[in-house]
């Protein structure tokens, strides 16, 4: 491992490491916001975000159900904790965020209502792709979330999950149900074919992540970029 050793004290060198993580949350939070005003505006977020950032000094990250993990969403509490009246931006940004389980709950559910079916299967429990790690995931309060839900019946499938209610076989997930919704970014999910999803009752993928690489025939792809078809305004 190369790299460059910087000399400081340790107040300024905790402050930087804390700083990192609170400037891709708020970010973050910055991209979830902009999902929300495009989709009351009917327009394409993910267009906005990728035509903004063609401005060198630009550059907003992309939305998703959350933020995640014992590091981003965790570090912007200790500034918050030592300085309260001056972390109002911050904070700000961790209500915007802790806010997207909810908005993507209340988005599965129109879309349910649009499609007159009652279950959900879930694509991912993680907070980050390719890991088994569900600490402080918002893909896993969604879940939670959904499961709360009288009129939804909810299934999970993580091929990186070893929890007893996770579903492992893919076909088996998703039969029956008028919905997938993407919730990580798993690897798995990025090449995903028509013929995955032949035991849906309706074929429709809401991709929270924008992380499905594929072209559909015979399927309604949404992400957040165009889901707000579904969203009563």
């Amino acid at each position: 491992v190369q790299g460059e050793m910087i000399e400081t004290d340790a107040r300024t060198a905790e402050m930087s490491k804390l700083m990192e993580n609170t400037y891709r949350d708020v970010n973050i939070a910055l991209a979830n916001e902009l999902t929300k005003i495009c989709n009351n505006l009917n327009i394409n977020v993910l267009d906005v975000i990728e035509m903004a950032n063609k401005h060198p000094r630009v550059n907003i990250h992309q939305p998703g159900p959350g933020v995640g993990g014992h590091c981003l969403a965790v570090d912007p509490y200790f500034i918050i904790a030592k300085d309260p009246e001056n972390a109002k931006l911050i904070q700000t940004g961790r209500e915007i965020n802790n806010s997207m389980p909810a908005y993507v709950v209340d988005t599965t559910k129109q879309i349910i209502k649009a499609l007159s079916g009652n279950k959900v299967t879930v694509f991912g429990l993680t907070y980050k792709g390719d890991v088994d790690d569900i600490r402080e995931s918002p893909a896993f309060d969604i879940y939670e979330l959904l499961n709360q839900e009288p009129d939804i019946e909810v299934c999970a499938y993580d091929p990186h999950v070893e929890l007893d209610f996770v579903e492992h076989d893919m076909s088996h997930a998703v039969k029956d149900a008028s919905l997938v919704l993407i919730l990580s970014d798993h690897s798995e999910f990025k090449n995903l074919s028509d013929s995955h999803f032949d035991k849906m009752k309706h074929k429709v993928i809401f991709d929270t992540k924008n992380v499905v690489k594929s072209s559909f025939e015979d399927l309604s792809y949404y992400n957040y970029g165009t889901i707000f078809n579904f969203i009563d305004k």
